[in-house]
């Protein structure tokens, strides 16, 4: 059986601390979670409902979700004293 990859790409906002989906190969799948865990544990629900309701289609294939993560954080270091 043909498969579907799904690209999901998440982000880090260290401010509000959670992951939340910057983009995906899927219209409308936006979700965001406390950590990269509980992210991928509420994805493939999402997925699944979102094909139903806008690409059927797809349900002919095999669903592979992929998640590109980037997580940035910015860290301060004092100049050294000459």
């Amino acid at each position: 059986m043909a498969e579907k990859l799904i690209v999901v790409r998440v982000a880090y906002d260290p401010e509000a601390k959670v992951w939340w989906t910057e983009s995906s190969d899927l219209f409308g799948l936006n979700a965001c979670a406390s950590s990269l865990e509980e992210l991928r544990g509420i994805l493939p629900g999402m997925v699944q409902d979102l094909i139903e309701l806008n690409e059927p289609t797809w349900l002919k294939h095999d669903i592979i979700v992929e998640i590109v993560a980037i997580g940035r954080e910015r860290i301060e270091i004092p100049a050294a004293a000459a």
